[in-house]
């Protein structure tokens, strides 16, 4: 895979709302502490909330910048889907880009009496008897399970 610069913006943010939850945590602890114990407690009930919660954060975050750049890595947050017609045949095609250049097309379409699903010259689906109504599910169908198929072997292969 071509290197892509990662954005960190996620868990730089869940840091930060950690750390703010983190100090409401520390203030709640405090508020259950005996009034004997608050002034030597106070710091440690403070800086344990906010260390347990700044990780937390910071953990959520790193996973949704993970997701971001997953989903911008593979291009399937700009799919493009375009219906044709052509006399009593029809196509339904989605097409995106992969941030290396490699393009992928979906297409959906009649062959014989019925309906498959292509992608990238491959059939990946097919969906029995077709008529122009139940394609644009039927091809919505195939696009979700394909994208879901991508981002799990993303996932194995980082």
């Amino acid at each position: 895979m071509s290197l892509k610069p990662k954005n960190t913006s996620k868990s730089t943010s869940g840091l930060l709302i950690g750390l703010m939850f983190g100090f409401l945590v520390g203030l709640a602890m405090f508020k259950q502490t005996p009034k004997s114990e608050r002034s030597v407690a106070f710091p440690y009930l403070i800086g344990s909330g906010i260390i347990l919660c700044c990780i937390v954060g910071y953990k959520i975050g790193a996973l949704n910048d993970d997701d971001t750049y997953r989903d911008e890595w593979l291009g399937i947050k700009d799919i493009k889907t375009n219906h044709f017609n052509n006399g009593n045949d029809w196509i339904i095609e989605s097409i995106w880009m992969q941030y290396n250049g490699l393009e992928n097309k979906l297409i959906t379409t009649k062959q014989d009496g019925e309906m498959i699903s292509i992608f990238n010259e491959t059939i990946i689906r097919n969906h029995g008897y077709a008529n122009r109504s139940s394609a644009t599910k039927a091809h919505e169908e195939a696009k979700n399970d394909l994208i879901d198929t991508l981002k799990a072997n993303f996932k194995k292969s980082s």
